[in-house]
């Protein structure tokens, strides 16, 4: 008797069953901590740049078995933005992992043909890997905690203030939050958290003293004890353009600082540098450690993020 095989079941029985191997398994870490990334933050995160083309095939791996979600413009071409897929997602639940509960792939795609929101999700991104590899480099600071700007859209952070014997309350939602712990030579211990805003360049004057008068109610009204289980917190702009730009936005605030009559302690809770031009060559301690800092007053001294 001859016995005859379907095309299909051929088809089935060449086509390997996937498997997530430790390297994809990483790859599924970076991006859930990222939220959105590109195989060149991830090879820049994890390895040398010679390894882009086996980071990218690892990707496609894990795109063509749904685990993860690569979203392209639908006319600029660009870079593949990698977000977890439903399978992704179920993976890192499954191993205790929190992740977000809420996702629909068209949605997902729909954000991705928004350039603006691309590219700061993206920026988000490179502030996160320069804190990722700075951990790395210097062994005497953590991550305690880091927390997206997903996370903050899905609990956002409400602050009320007695401001003229009526209370202001509002809300933010930062970039991100990240919280250092810096052990000194005599091994003490110090948190050092960080809210971020990361500035591109395209808000006027009228929506960033907007933004800065909801950063103040929230320092005043103390709401980062209860929230962070902290006792002290640095609000830092880091803007995507030029040192013009935090020339301006140091400008705005001090306006804004001087109209309310808030105190010079508190101002200077606020702090706005440039990033560095090509991010991806940088020192990571030049942004946490370098005095490239700046208070919203006319001092030109620079000081340190994380530093003395």
């Amino acid at each position: 008797m001859v016995h005859t095989t379907s095309t299909a079941n051929i088809q089935a029985v060449r086509k390997k069953h996937f498997v997530v191997t430790p390297v994809h398994d990483l790859l599924l870490h970076n991006i859930n901590t990222l939220q959105r990334a590109t195989a060149e933050q991830l090879t820049r995160l994890n390895y040398k740049m010679g390894m882009l083309t086996t980071v990218k095939s690892r990707l496609k791996d894990l795109s063509d078995n749904r685990y993860v979600l690569p979203l392209s413009h639908p006319s600029i071409r660009l870079p593949y933005m990698y977000a977890l897929d439903r399978k992704g997602l179920n993976y890192l639940s499954a191993q205790g992992i929190d992740v977000r509960e809420y996702f629909r792939p068209s949605q997902e795609e729909d954000s991705a043909k928004n350039f603006l929101f691309r590219e700061h999700m993206l920026a988000i991104s490179d502030l996160l890997i320069h804190a990722l590899l700075f951990e790395r480099a210097d062994p005497s600071y953590r991550i305690h905690t880091l927390l997206h700007e997903r996370f903050f859209k899905n609990h956002p952070i409400k602050a009320t203030d007695a401001r003229n014997t009526r209370d202001e309350t509002k809300t933010i939602v930062p970039d991100c939050y990240l919280a250092f712990i810096h052990t000194n030579e005599a091994g003490k211990e110090a948190k050092l958290p960080v809210l971020w805003e990361l500035d591109r360049g395209t808000e006027d004057q009228k929506f960033f003293r907007k933004r800065l008068r909801a950063y103040t109610v929230f320092l005043k009204s103390r709401a980062f004890k209860t929230l962070f289980h902290i006792e002290n917190i640095t609000i830092a702009f880091a803007t995507t353009k030029d040192h013009k730009r935090v020339r301006q936005m140091r400008e705005w605030a001090a306006k804004e600082f001087a109209v309310t009559n808030e105190p010079v302690w508190l101002a200077n809770l606020f702090l706005f540098t440039a990033l560095p031009e090509g991010i991806a060559e940088s020192e990571p301690r030049q942004l946490f450690l370098d005095p490239v800092w700046y208070t919203p007053s006319d001092d030109e001294r620079p000081v340190s993020l994380l530093g003395e």
